[in-house]
């Protein structure tokens, strides 16, 4: 009867998209928590000495958000989510489930945590295990269903905006046409959760702007996952190891040839791998490092200019102090002044 009435009122939501109110969807928001304490409720009278079976119960609950119509305009147009805000989202555990979207105006996010689907998109069929992240672009359409009788966990986001497009054509270029795999990631499942609980928090513009940024977050760590995955599965080389060995040795200097043989690559190969993850140059992230360190010493003790100079292997204070300022914008002595202002 429950799951009957939810889906009587996403219907009515559904056709009535540019006259709904906001009783109506006070009505959503209303049902679904009271699904979940609902939920709770029947796993503690069923076992009522089993504080882990109360916990799964209530975490595997099925949740769907829709942003009402009339919040929609204003995120549309307000300076701090006009770039970036949720169309509609939710979490699945049931071992049937499917989405069949036709083309539309938002992105589509799916992420599989603990279930098994196919996908069905551009012309291919695939499957979707534990760990994926699939994302489909707008405008495009595509198929999605839980393989039967495995249940499972799946996360799905719908989002638009200016900076939506180009976090969905980032994520894009990391992943085997809108599918890569990133694993079982904490912080992701962790920001799903906190998104989803808006529906309970209730839609006040600080929680909605709170939301649109977590959604951000999200899709900025996901990039970032999407990066280093990709990297890793191309590569041995261990950045890791090499920063270490770089901030081991900030008191001296460090040559191409050094950091190349330390990786047991050749100078072009080590250059082109090391720009690949970090942006920059090696040589131009040991003097990054460096200069962090003289911002520390700085702010954190009273050596002199000369003597920090020496400590980070410049025995030139004159050079030293042209490379700070070039990095920072202003002189060591500039910087440490400023301090005490």
């Amino acid at each position: 009867m429950l799951n009957c009435y939810l889906k009587y009122l996403c219907i009515e939501l559904h056709h009535k998209e540019n006259r709904i109110n906001i009783d109506f969807i006070a009505n959503l928001m209303d049902y679904l928590a009271i699904k979940i304490k609902f939920g709770n409720l029947i796993a503690m009278l069923e076992k009522p000495k089993s504080t882990k079976s109360i916990n799964q119960a209530a975490n595997i609950e099925d949740i769907r958000l829709l942003i009402p119509v009339f919040l929609l305009k204003k995120l549309q147009v307000h300076p701090l989510t006009s770039s970036l805000y949720p169309v509609s989202l939710g979490k699945h555990s049931e071992s049937a489930y499917q989405i069949n979207k036709k083309s539309s105006d938002h992105h589509s996010l799916l992420y599989c945590q603990s279930t098994t689907g196919i996908l069905d998109y551009n012309n291919r069929t695939r499957k979707v295990k534990s760990g994926d992240l699939v994302i489909i672009p707008a405008n495009t359409s595509f198929e999605f269903s839980t393989v039967k009788n495995k249940s499972g966990k799946i996360y799905w986001l719908n989002f638009k905006g200016d900076l939506a497009n180009n976090f969905t054509e980032r994520l894009l270029m990391k992943m085997d046409d809108g599918l890569a795999h990133v694993g079982n990631v904490d912080e992701v499942i962790q920001d799903f959760d906190n998104l989803l609980a808006l529906g309970q928090r209730g839609y006040t513009a600080t929680n909605v702007i709170h939301a649109v940024h977590v959604l951000q977050q999200t899709l900025s760590f996901l990039a970032l996952q999407l990066r280093l995955t990709d990297f890793n599965n191309s590569s041995k080389f261990d950045i890791d190891a090499v920063e270490r060995l770089m901030r081991n040795n900030l008191h001296q200097e460090l040559s191409l040839d050094t950091l190349a043989h330390y990786s047991k690559l050749s100078k072009f190969h080590f250059s082109k791998k090391f720009k690949e993850l970090t942006d920059t140059s090696p040589i131009q992230h040991f003097i990054n490092m460096k200069i962090q360190r003289a911002c520390f010493e700085l702010d954190n003790s009273a050596q002199t200019i000369k003597d920090i100079s020496e400590g980070l292997g410049y025995n030139d204070p004159y050079y030293f102090s042209r490379l700070f300022k070039k990095s920072v914008g202003m002189s060591p002595k500039q910087y440490r002044d400023s301090g005490h202002q």
